[in-house]
C-alpha cells in the first residue's frame, strides 16, 4: 500500500505539474514538495487544507488511502484541463496544430 509521501507525488502527477508549479498552488517551496515526496517531512495541516480547497482533494485518500484522490466534479475538471493541456504540448511538438 502507498504511504501519505507517494499519494502526495501521484497527486502532483495526476494534476500534471512539475514540483515548482504544486509548490506554487500549495504556497510552499520546490524543495518543501521534494520534502513530502521523498518522505523527509510530511504535508502540514495548512499545506492539506489547501489541497483540499484548491484542488478538491478528498483528504482521505491523501492521509489514509481510502476513496478516490478527487471528491466532487471540480476535481475532475483540474484532471482533464492538466491532460488536455498535455495532449496539445504533445500535439504542437509534433507539428500539428
Amino acid at each position: 500500500m502507498k504511504n501519505l509521501n507517494e499519494r502526495v507525488k501521484i497527486l502532483r502527477k495526476q494534476l500534471g505539474f512539475s514540483q515548482e508549479e504544486f509548490a506554487a498552488k500549495l504556497g510552499v517551496t520546490k524543495q518543501a514538495i521534494s520534502n513530502m515526496e521523498t518522505s523527509k517531512s510530511t504535508p502540514s495541516p495548512m499545506v492539506l487544507f489547501n489541497m483540499h480547497v484548491n484542488m478538491d482533494v478528498n483528504l482521505n485518500y491523501i492521509i489514509a488511502g481510502t476513496g478516490d484522490i478527487f471528491i466532487t466534479e471540480k476535481g475532475n475538471k483540474a484532471l482533464k484541463a492538466s491532460l488536455l493541456k498535455e495532449f496539445e504540448q504533445m500535439l504542437k511538438s509534433r507539428g500539428i496544430e
